[in-house]
C-alpha cells in the first residue's frame, strides 16, 4: 500500500486535488482500481495535509447478476459510507438506444447519475479510479481515432455541477493495482457487460504491450512525456520570420518545401 498512497500522494501535491473540507465521492464500479482508491482514500484521511471526508457511491446499471452485498459489506468493514444506486443505463444503453458504440454513451450516462448522487450526498468532489494505463490508452485512443494529441485531465471541474473530477490513481502502474488488490483481498466483481473485453481499449492495451516489448518502461516513459508539458515541441510553437504570416507555408505542398 506504501506505494499507492505515494502515487495519490503524488498526485494530489502535482495537481492540487484534495482541498481543506472536502466531500469526496469515490464512484466504485467494483473493479479492482475503484475499490482500492476507496480503501486507498480511507488511509490517506490520516496523513493527508488537507482533512476531508469520503463515501462510496455504486451504480446498479440495471444488468442481470449482478451482486453488490460483498462490495457494500467490504465499505462498512473499512468505515466507508455506502450506497447503491438503481439505475436503467443497462437498458437504456442495449435496449432502447441500441448503441452501436455503447461505451460512450454508457459512460456518459453513469457520469451524469455519479454527479448527482454525489451532490445529493453533500460532495463536492467525485474520485474516479483511473489508473497510469488508462491515461495512455485514453491517449493513444484520441491519437488514432480522432486524430487530436488529448487525454483527460487529473482535475476537472464541471461547472454545470459545481463538481470537482479527480483521479487521485493516474501515476499508479495497472500491475501494482492488480497486486495490491489481490494481496488485500477485495472483493473484485467480475466484469459484466457484454462488451467487456471486446473494445477498442483493449487493442489499446496490446499496443502499449508492444511498445513495452522493444522499450523497457514504454508506459511510463509516454506518461513523463505527457506530464512534463514544458518540453512540449509541437507546431504551434514555431518560431517563424518576420514574413510568415502563417505556419500554414510550411506545411507539406506548399511552396516554402520546394
Amino acid at each position: 500500500m506504501k506505494r499507492v498512497l505515494g502515487c495519490i500522494r503524488r498526485a494530489d501535491e502535482r495537481f492540487n486535488m484534495i482541498r481543506e473540507g472536502d466531500r469526496i465521492c469515490v464512484g466504485v464500479s467494483g473493479g479492482k482500481d475503484s475499490l482500492l482508491l476507496m480503501y486507498a482514500l480511507k488511509l490517506y484521511q490520516n496523513f493527508c495535509r488537507n482533512s476531508f471526508e469520503i463515501c462510496g457511491v455504486m451504480l446498479d446499471l440495471g444488468l442481470t447478476g449482478e451482486d453488490t452485498s460483498a462490495v457494500s459489506a467490504y465499505a462498512e468493514k473499512i468505515g466507508v459510507p455506502f450506497d447503491v444506486i438503481k439505475t436503467d443505463i443497462g437498458d437504456v444503453v442495449f435496449n432502447i438506444r441500441k448503441e452501436s458504440n455503447p461505451c460512450a454513451m454508457c459512460a456518459k450516462l453513469r457520469r451524469g447519475a455519479l454527479n448527482n448522487a454525489a451532490l445529493e450526498r453533500g460532495c463536492n468532489v467525485v474520485a474516479l479510479g483511473h489508473n497510469r494505463e488508462d491515461v495512455l490508452e485514453t491517449f493513444f485512443l484520441s491519437l488514432l481515432y480522432e486524430s487530436r494529441l488529448n487525454t483527460f485531465g487529473p482535475v476537472t471541474y464541471m461547472t454545470r455541477k459545481k463538481v470537482t473530477l479527480i483521479r487521485p490513481l493516474i501515476f499508479l502502474p495497472e500491475k501494482h493495482a492488480l497486486g495490491v488488490a489481490k494481496k488485500l483481498e477485495l472483493p473484485v466483481m467480475k466484469p459484466n457487460c457484454e462488451v467487456a473485453g471486446k473494445t477498442k481499449r483493449e487493442d489499446m492495451k496490446a499496443i502499449l504491450a508492444y511498445f513495452n516489448s522493444i522499450v523497457p518502461d514504454a508506459d511510463q516513459r509516454i506518461l513523463n512525456a505527457l506530464t512534463e508539458t514544458g518540453k512540449y515541441n509541437l507546431w504551434h510553437n514555431l518560431r517563424l520570420p518576420p514574413e510568415a504570416s502563417t505556419p500554414d507555408m510550411y506545411l507539406p505542398g506548399n511552396k516554402a518545401d520546394e
